[in-house]
């Protein structure tokens, strides 16, 4: 009983990808971007809408990763969240990032749509920007670099109005030391 299998051929301690591209090179580096949001006063219980993050580094530059290609994302703020991107380029430690977000009013939910009386800002206390090791170990040591960003400004968060960005940098320990 059971199932006859074909052993693969390939060589002990070939990698293997779990996102792969369809141009060369074929796989994809993952990064996990975590947001911290925060929660003001005037902010808005949640809102919706879809963002991208450029990603800029030491040895390079990946821009416009979109973090909702699906659609719109709810955004609770207060909370934290995560989304997962995959590009082929390995920039190494993130140095700097910029954050772009535009709030979506859907007709179809009454409750989305924000003219005069409401706030449509997103507000980003940090952002953290982790790459999965390629080796695909799992838990800590399949973290290969993490980074934690901090807006720049008096703030402790940034007030990010729709259609805009916001820059994060990697000072967060300075920005600290400064309050």
């Amino acid at each position: 009983m059971g199932l006859n299998t074909v052993r693969p051929n390939h060589a002990p301690g070939a990698k293997y990808f779990i996102s792969t591209g369809k141009d060369t090179p074929y796989c994809r580096r993952q990064y996990k971007v975590m947001l911290d949001l925060a929660k003001p006063p005037r902010a808005e219980s949640w809102v919706q809408g879809f963002m991208k993050v450029s990603l800029h580094s030491d040895n390079g530059v990946i821009r416009n990763l979109d973090l909702t290609p699906n659609g719109y994302e709810r955004m609770e703020h207060g909370t934290s969240r995560s989304f997962v991107v995959t590009h082929p380029d390995d920039i190494g430690q993130v140095k700097r990032v910029e954050f772009y977000w535009e709030y979506d009013m859907d007709v179809l939910q009454p409750r989305s749509i924000c003219f005069f009386w409401c706030n449509d800002h997103l507000y980003v206390s940090s952002i953290g920007v982790t790459e999965a090791d390629e080796d695909g170990s799992r838990g800590k040591r399949g973290v290969l670099m993490d980074s934690k960003l901090c807006s720049q400004g008096p703030r402790e968060y940034a007030d990010i109005a729709s259609r805009t960005s916001a820059v994060f940098i990697d000072k967060c320990e300075d920005q600290e030391l400064l309050n």
